[in-house]
């Protein structure tokens, strides 16, 4: 088929990804949210999640593009301190988007920097993973704490779906920053609200005392680690996908399993997409 001007070639379309699932209704979902997904794709290099199997077989994961990557595919190339040359794809248009999802790419893996500065973030990131029984409406509880603690310091940030049990927040911040830095942020404010709220987990400790509490996971704040992108899907039973909220559903309760690949379309609104623009300065709370 022809996209844009890219001739694609789709293969194996009626194998079975998710139960019940083939691959063609996979890569109608992208091409169908093309417009939704992509600004958050755009300038950032991706992480692959390959399923050729279904998400019940081997999951591959790579950040080097592979060899049979067309020309025309936008690339990113980064040598990390122990020497090596990654070359990361960068999906900013539908062809791209099409041709990663007739891969089997399912999840769409993003940093926190944009290629043209990769080493300083312009998203802060606060993962919240609860560890059971502590479960999503756990994570919503801390979620609202941490939204009140940063409008206290003047600061708007944005939530969705991890895509499984967890919730990200995010705030848009200028490119002044260490990972190191916006690392030592979110410690310091999840270690703060531990103090108050003992559900809130501040860093990694012992299994027997992560039971029912919810992690702040920090160390997602770094160079090269990624999350799943709004409007994501996730690899689980299901076909759920990373959906951004609006705090007010946090505060009346949603049930992450209720975004998937066949209702997310009824949602008109995407509430995340001001963090794609907003430029915070955390030394100043504004």
């Amino acid at each position: 088929m022809e996209v844009e001007g890219r001739q694609l070639h789709l293969t194996n379309l009626a194998k079975e990804i998710y139960p019940g699932i083939p691959k063609a209704r996979i890569i109608q979902y992208y091409a169908s949210m093309a417009e939704r997904i992509l600004p958050y794709l755009c300038g950032r290099p991706l992480t692959l999640q390959l399923y050729p199997d279904g998400i019940r077989g081997k999951r591959i994961v790579r950040k080097d593009k592979p060899d049979y990557t067309p020309e025309w595919v936008k690339t990113f190339s980064y040598q990390s301190r122990d020497g090596k040359t990654i070359r990361y794809i960068v999906c900013e248009d539908r062809p791209t988007l099409i041709w990663l999802a007739n891969l089997t790419n399912l999840e769409f893996h993003i940093t926190l920097s944009r290629t043209d500065d990769f080493e300083h973030p312009d998203l802060l990131l606060f993962d919240l993973d609860p560890f059971p029984p502590a479960d999503f409406r756990d994570a919503c509880r801390v979620a609202l704490l941490i939204r009140d603690l940063l409008k206290g310091m003047g600061i708007e940030s944005y939530p969705k779906t991890s895509g499984a049990t967890g919730i990200h927040i995010l705030v848009g911040i200028e490119r002044v920053y260490e990972f190191e830095e916006t690392r030592e942020i979110v410690k310091t404010i999840a270690s703060s609200l531990e103090s108050l709220e003992p559900l809130i987990l501040s860093e990694l400790k012992p299994v027997s005392e992560r039971k029912g509490r919810v992690m702040v996971d920090f160390a997602q704040n770094s160079l090269g680690k990624t999350i799943t992108a709004p409007f994501s899907l996730k690899p689980l039973e299901g076909a759920p996908v990373s959906t951004p909220l609006r705090w007010e559903e946090l505060e009346k309760g949603v049930d992450p399993k209720q975004f998937n690949l066949e209702t997310i379309s009824e949602r008109r609104e995407d509430p995340m997409l001001p963090v794609l623009s907003q430029r915070v300065r955390l030394d100043r709370g504004s």
